[in-house]
């Protein structure tokens, strides 16, 4: 799911089949710095996430990307259920 949405984003930037994109994909080869950009604050919008500036260096594929986002999602359900479970003792005691 987060590797299709990525891949579609893609390749409407860049003007290309979603099809053609596989999580290989590079992105320096593929896209231009503008395109790229273009792509992270894409995905920023449609995840409801940040990408911070610092991590956009370490992308080299798509999948690159799709890992990221799929890492910063889990780590935000963690946490909104580590805090569901700490409003629940502190109700509860």
């Amino acid at each position: 799911m987060i590797f299709e949405k990525i891949a579609e984003i893609f390749a409407e930037i860049i003007g290309v089949d979603n099809q053609d994109i596989t999580p290989d994909t590079e992105l320096m080869n593929d896209a231009e710095k503008i395109s790229i950009a273009k792509l992270i604050i894409e995905c920023e919008k449609v995840f409801k996430i940040t990408i911070f500036d610092e991590d956009i260096h370490n992308f080299k594929c798509i999948g690159d990307i799709a890992a990221y986002i799929s890492k910063l999602l889990s780590e935000d359900v963690a946490s909104a259920l580590s805090t569901d479970k700490e409003r629940e003792a502190w109700y509860y005691s």
